[in-house]
């Protein structure tokens, strides 16, 4: 029982970590498009 519960905290943080990384990984993303894009048209 104890286990499970260890396991299930542990399974929540690798999500929210996942979701955070998602998030950064897509506005480091957005910043490096937006960079091409400016080299472009400069």
């Amino acid at each position: 029982r104890e286990y499970h519960s260890i396991r299930q905290t542990s399974t929540e943080t690798s999500t929210e970590f996942m979701q955070c990384f998602f998030q950064l990984a897509g506005f480091l993303g957005a910043a490096a498009g937006t960079e091409e894009e400016q080299a472009k048209n400069f």
